[in-house]
């Protein structure tokens, strides 16, 4: 959407500058500049404020009754329109090992911040995608209801007979060619100092409940951007592995979350050392 609001003010400015035959002026340049910079800022202004009155009409406690490619679409935009402006650069390695898109499957990662699940999201944006996340974030303003709206599943893992139903529910929608889920199989961002937190074997139910392959994550550099802003900021995603769905049955939860936890937890920066801060 950046590139097509880009193209726009560009058609936008060239048009202003042919019919007020700015060319011969030593100001052009300063003019097309400020034409096409007030055309995005409009645009921006539009399409955000739009965006969060829209978000004021939707039950964020309601759940919906199916994932949605066309709110998936809009999350993916805004996605990138705020990684963009957040100057927020996602490096990616290993998206060849990645199922073809419209195939089913589960993704596990580990989690450092709130923009796991927005790099994440934007590496696998050809994919259909929602997340199983805690309930506290679907009251988040506008993001709550595009979680909601795009069919984001809330996990209350306090309550085991909830979470199964919550897992049951995911495992349905691979299985039935809805959507490709992803959670955190550490239940919780990691606020310590060490590499990664003791991962919950239930998350991999999911998968071998929908006997369907695992997609296995390792991001690195999300915990530094909020302190960044708006220096720019280098994430990485590396698409560590993907267990065919019949290893997947022959691994079963445990084994599966064993596996998971050590190629994450080999390939995700330790102490981080290797992640620059300035």
């Amino acid at each position: 959407m950046i590139f097509i609001l880009t193209a726009l003010g560009v058609i936008c400015a060239v048009a202003t500058q042919i019919l007020f035959k700015w060319y011969t002026s030593p100001w052009h340049i300063l003019v097309f500049a400020g034409i096409l910079l007030a055309w995005l800022i409009i645009w921006q202004l539009i399409y955000w404020v739009g965006l969060f009155l829209w978000s004021l009409t939707v039950d964020k406690k309601k759940e919906s009754d199916k994932p949605s490619k066309f709110y998936k679409w809009i999350f993916v935009e805004s996605v990138r329109m705020a990684l963009f402006f957040l100057n927020v650069h996602v490096h990616t390695e290993g998206t060849e090992k990645l199922p073809k898109p419209g195939e089913r499957f589960l993704v596990v990662g580990n989690h450092l911040s709130n923009y796991d699940p927005m790099s994440v999201m934007y590496v696998l944006r050809k994919h259909m995608l929602i997340f199983v996340s805690k309930p506290e974030n679907f009251n988040i303003p506008l993001t709550g209801a595009i979680m909601r709206k795009t069919g984001f599943m809330a996990i209350d893992r306090d309550n085991v007979k909830n979470a199964l139903v919550t897992i049951n529910k995911a495992a349905d929608y691979i299985k039935n060619d809805e959507t490709s889920v992803f959670i955190f199989p550490e239940g919780t961002r990691n606020r310590t100092d060490a590499p990664l937190l003791e991962f919950k074997n239930g998350a991999f139910k999911i998968a071998t409940k929908a006997e369907c392959p695992v997609v296995i994550v390792a991001i690195s550099g999300t915990e530094f951007v909020k302190k960044r802003i708006p220096r720019r900021s280098d994430v990485y995603v590396k698409i560590v592995d993907v267990v065919p769905a019949q290893k997947v049955m022959e691994l079963k939860t445990a084994g599966l979350s064993e596996h998971a936890y050590k190629l994450i937890y080999d390939n995700i920066t330790h102490g981080k050392e290797n992640v620059k801060e300035s």
